[in-house]
């Protein structure tokens, strides 16, 4: 925080700094000679135009009697600068209060159901805030809630703030209830995870992300993991209604939390024993046909002048390693381990069958040769071990 002395309009003395972002400082004041407490928000206007001027004080002026909700006393405009002059709040910004890293899920849970509260009131009065965000919502030591910036964003820029704007307001329509309730699920996502997920390097990237990608829940646990869901639902007519979140909210608050399941990753865990025995079986078999392919059928001699005779040797070394592949993945994830060892007992079987076309001097009917020997091993396993690891259950055994 920093202090300062500063007097506004000759009647408001700035004291000290409770906040700030890229469009607006937050100050703890004190209002004329009897120095009752005030809180002001100071803001850098974009022009000077009167019109401008009197839309922000009307704006600014939103009266909504909640106790989660700021009041407006008043607004000064000097120097193109507007000073929202609004009731005593002690504490800080929620951006300052998450800029160290992610809050607790209760905590979150407590303040988003606050938040919500406010804005039903709201809308309730046929308000719509237009920029529900961290610098506009501020919590006081004892965990209360209070909403500022009513009608303030519409004032002085109606696009609003790119990363907390709602999908459809990006797509050119005006601020709902709906695009509040996205941004509320913006900013609790952004504490309870660290980070706002939608925010890019440029706003282009911005807006992109918004629309089109969906935010992970890595720190967030359930219930307060299925509100934020609800909320930045990209229909807005799909969004969790504040009848539904807060309830789920409160539950959150409470601190009955269900860890929020993690996908399972494909290739761990206990693999069965079936695809153990086939594993291993494959991995043999595939340095079988590899010791096969080299020593009788010399496949590292490439005949690139008879394309049927280099297809057929390539196609028996391709075979040994997409077996012994096979063999691998069996242990990991059972479907990809069957298919690739299927593969490589097929090769097997094309490719011996072909060389033993192409090459005269080796013919499955010719005894005491060891061409012979080898391959019709080789031919009898991979019949067997193409059938055979069909019969292995992709489904992987339960643990714990």
């Amino acid at each position: 925080m920093t202090a300062v002395s500063r007097t506004i309009a000759e009647r408001y003395t700035l004291l000290e700094e409770l906040g700030r972002d890229g469009t607006a400082v937050l100050w703890r004041a004190e209002d004329g000679p009897d120095g009752d407490r005030v809180t002001i928000k100071e803001l850098r206007l974009p022009g000077h135009e009167p019109a401008l001027v009197e839309r922000l004080q009307r704006e600014a002026r939103v009266a909504l009697d909640h106790p989660s909700v700021v009041p407006v006393h008043d607004v000064v405009v000097t120097d193109g600068t507007a000073f929202i002059v609004m009731g005593p709040v002690e504490g800080r910004t929620l951006e300052d209060v998450a800029a160290a890293g992610p809050l607790p899920p209760r905590f979150v849970a407590d303040l988003g159901g606050q938040v919500l509260g406010a804005l039903t009131a709201a809308h309730t009065a046929g308000v719509v805030h237009g920029d529900v965000r961290p610098s506009n919502i501020l919590v006081a030591p004892d965990g209360t809630v209070k909403l500022t910036g009513f009608g303030i964003a519409k004032a002085l820029d109606p696009a609003g703030t790119p990363a907390f704007l709602a999908p459809e307001t990006i797509a050119g329509h005006e601020a709902t209830p709906h695009s509040d309730l996205w941004s509320v699920g913006v900013t609790m996502l952004s504490a309870s995870e660290g980070g706002n997920f939608f925010q890019r390097a440029n706003v282009a990237a911005t807006l992109y992300a918004v629309v089109n990608e969906q935010p992970p829940f890595n720190r967030t646990p359930a219930p307060l993991a299925d509100v934020l869901r609800g909320l930045l639902a990209k229909a807005p007519q799909a969004r969790m209604l504040p009848d539904q979140a807060l309830p789920l909210l409160a539950q959150a608050a409470s601190g009955v939390e269900t860890p929020v399941p993690q996908p399972s990753s494909p290739g761990l865990g206990m693999p069965s024993m079936p695809a153990i025995l086939a594993g291993v079986a494959s991995i043999l078999f595939g340095f079988y046909v590899l010791t096969d392919a080299m020593v009788i059928h010399q496949a590292y001699l490439f005949d690139v002048f008879w394309p049927p005779m280099l297809l057929a040797r390539v196609g028996i070394v391709l075979a040994g390693v997409f077996s012994i592949v096979g063999g691998g993945l069996l242990f990991a994830s059972v479907r990809r381990g069957q298919v690739m060892t299927a593969v490589g007992a097929g090769l097997t079987l094309l490719s011996l069958l072909l060389l033993q076309t192409l090459d005269e001097r080796e013919h499955l009917g010719r005894a005491l040769q060891p061409g012979l020997t080898l391959d019709l091993v080789a031919l009898v396993f991979a019949a067997m071990l193409v059938i055979g690891v069909w019969l292995v259950p992709a489904k992987r055994p339960a643990v714990g």
